[in-house]
């Protein structure tokens, strides 16, 4: 009984994963979301023991440097995010060339992993980076305990 066996021609799924670490697709992957809900719980505890000390609205803040402290909270996120976004861009940059060198499509025969997961780096940092920055915004133009 004679037995087909085909050798699989496409290569290694990511041919240019040498050029991007692990450590940096997670850092691009995780750490805006990580910011981003570090910022909130963070900004949330310190408003409302501040503008709520005694479960009573209070018009100004008990806590004197609490826009200051906001703010440096959300300069760090906006840091993160953006730190995350250049690092994606590079590593996107780094994989530019992974792509199918046949005529099967990229999704069939499932290359450019490094390539795609740099891709979404850079959108979850950019749009994470867009939404700390409304709430960055609101911290000039709002009241603090409004």
């Amino acid at each position: 009984m004679a037995h087909n066996v085909t050798i699989d021609q496409t290569g290694h799924p990511a041919p240019h994963r040498e050029r991007v670490t692990l450590l940096e697709l997670i850092f691009v992957t995780f750490a805006p979301p990580l910011a981003w809900s570090a910022h909130l719980v963070v900004n949330y505890a310190f408003s409302s023991r501040a503008c709520y000390p005694d479960r009573t609205p209070q018009n100004s803040p008990s806590f004197d440097h609490l826009w200051l402290l906001l703010s440096v909270v959300d300069v760090a996120a906006l840091a993160i995010s953006a730190a995350a976004a250049a690092i994606a861009y590079r590593n996107w940059q780094a994989s530019a060339h992974e792509t199918a060198e046949h005529s099967s499509p990229m999704v069939e025969t499932g290359e450019g992993r490094t390539r795609f997961l740099a891709i979404w780096g850079l959108m979850i940092g950019a749009g994470f980076f867009v939404t700390v920055g409304f709430d960055f915004v609101g911290l000039w133009i709002l009241p603090i305990c409004g």
